[in-house]
């Protein structure tokens, strides 16, 4: 009867810290890390796997390529009851490709 006590307060703590919600700077910075040293080895596939297809895509006359993938992460409604607006939360990453497909640089935002 002690293990399960124990296993249900476990199961409780830990889902309670992973509804945690993360803020801007947090949702950024996980973007940075994730990309920054990804530079020169994460292909396009690699964005798409994470984002779906981009938003759009532009081809230079150099042969490299720049996409835009975004991620809704849901809505934050702001304001008084009667004058509320809502604020779409996301993950964006504008990203440059050699000819190869494979990255190059990137710029991300994110706002939570």
């Amino acid at each position: 009867m002690k293990h399960i006590l124990v296993a249900t307060t476990l199961i409780i703590l830990l889902s309670s810290c992973s509804s945690k919600q993360q803020t801007t700077a947090e949702a950024l910075e996980s973007l940075e890390n994730r990309y920054e040293k990804k530079i020169g080895s994460a292909t396009k596939s690699d964005f798409v796997s994470e984002f779906g297809n981009p938003e759009w895509c532009k081809l230079e006359p150099t042969g490299t390529e720049m996409c835009r993938f975004y991620s809704k992460k849901g809505v934050r409604w702001i304001g008084e009851s009667n004058d509320k607006k809502s604020v779409e939360l996301f993950d964006e990453v504008v990203a440059s490709f050699d000819a190869q497909g494979v990255l190059r640089t990137y710029k991300a935002k994110a706002l939570r």
